[in-house]
């Protein structure tokens, strides 16, 4: 019994790829790729495999200058880093780089700037790291403060106003 595949013409097609509006609701523009396809020659039905659909996935991230999941995956290891350092380096999910690296999902628009200012050298890991807010808990901040630290109860913060040399002053409503 032979397999249907077998019958199968593979062809060069031209296909067309939509670049969607922000919002997703209408087509911008059309690009037209070239991919190998497989046609029925019984019925001239076009059927494109894995490798072209990753093609046409591709050839729109391009165009829209969106990175690769090779190219991101390529850029993690050169910097070094496994997956869990890399999400926490840039503040997003867990799983969120491997669905990134195996093309399942795209970066946001903002992210994949940051990604390619990192893969061209425009940002290090140096920048990354002092661009991470340091946390701390306001409460220990101001119980610390030389107008609540005898006092040592709770206050709450209206506002913060910038002083001479560079420092915030913090007004109480107690």
């Amino acid at each position: 019994m032979s397999n249907w595949l077998d019958n199968m013409e593979r062809v060069m097609i031209d296909e067309p790829v939509y670049i969607t509006t922000v919002d997703g609701k209408a087509v911008a523009e059309t690009i037209m790729v070239k991919v190998e396809a497989m046609r029925d020659p019984e019925t001239g039905e076009i059927y494109l495999d894995g490798k072209a659909v990753e093609q046409l996935d591709n050839a729109k991230a391009r165009y829209m200058g969106v990175l690769l999941p090779t190219e991101i995956k390529a850029l993690r290891l050169r910097l070094g880093l496994t997956q869990q350092e890399f999400s926490d380096l840039l503040g997003i999910g867990d799983r969120t780089c491997s669905r990134w690296e195996n093309g399942r999902e795209r970066p946001s628009q903002s992210l994949n700037k940051l990604l390619i200012a990192l893969a061209e050298g425009r940002l290090n890991l140096g920048d990354l790291y002092a661009m991470k807010s340091p946390i701390f808990d306001w409460r220990q901040v101001v119980s610390v403060s030389p107008t609540n630290a005898l006092e040592n109860r709770p206050i709450s913060i209206i506002s913060t106003k910038p002083m001479e040399g560079g420092s915030e002053k913090i007004t109480s409503a107690a």
